[in-house]
């Protein structure tokens, strides 16, 4: 048994139950894995650890709350760009505390664990509630903007806990870019004259801007005249 000073997130997936009870149960699977699957991927990318899967959430801790905060986020957003390509989006809720907790047999247990528990529940869908201690722990480091909420009475907790809002903002998709990829290199052009064409107008890679229409007509000209016949 140890003493630790960690952040502690909470997720709960919004309304499961009705979610898969409307689906076939291989849908249901796969909704559920795809949604722990952005979860856990943001939490991998914020240095957290999983401490448990608890069937509709996870529990994840981390050393340093501002990573916790980017966290939450981020897992909001993810989500939320998933819900895009669904028929049936579906509900984030993260909880986060933070303070000195007892770690035993990879598990955690205190004060701060009861409060990101507690935080998660109350949370509506697309919300994330952290313990005040949390904006404070992170001070500046953290980029994200925590809206005071007042003291929340949570159940199991003597007094009640001050509670900021955590605001974020939902992730713009760039425009696809058109990519011009008009021939592949071909031994048999020999030339020198040839090959810088082929260097000219050849394949464009996924970072070039994309091809104007001269630029086509002219690339399309240039390769049908020196293309050699095929024997």
């Amino acid at each position: 048994m140890t003493t630790e000073n960690v952040a502690v997130l909470f997720t709960d997936m919004v309304g499961s139950t009705a979610l898969a009870s409307g689906l076939a149960p291989d849908a249901a699977d796969e909704l559920r894995r795809g949604h722990f699957s952005i979860l856990r991927q943001v939490m991998a990318e914020s240095g957290g650890t999983e401490v448990k899967n608890l069937g509709d959430g996870l529990m994840v801790v981390f050393a340093s709350t501002s990573a916790a905060l980017s966290c939450a986020v981020g897992m909001q957003q993810g989500i939320e760009r998933d819900n895009r390509a669904r028929e049936q989006p579906v509900g984030l809720r993260v909880g986060l505390s933070g303070g000195e907790v007892t770690r035993e047999d990879d598990d955690y247990f205190g004060d701060p664990v009861i409060e990101a528990a507690r935080l998660c529940a109350m949370c509506e869908g697309g919300q994330i509630l952290a313990a005040d201690v949390v904006r404070a722990m992170a001070g500046r480091r953290s980029r994200h903007e925590c809206r005071p909420v007042g003291e929340l009475a949570l159940k199991g907790l003597p007094d009640p806990v001050a509670t900021v809002e955590v605001a974020w903002e939902a992730l713009t998709l760039a425009p696809q870019s058109r990519f011009l990829r008009v021939w592949r290199f071909d031994p048999r052009w020999v030339s020198s004259g040839a090959m810088a064409r082929q260097r000219r107008c050849g394949m464009r890679s996924s970072v070039s801007p994309p091809a104007s229409p001269n630029e086509i007509r002219t690339c399309t000209a240039t390769l049908t005249k020196e293309r050699p016949r095929e024997a």
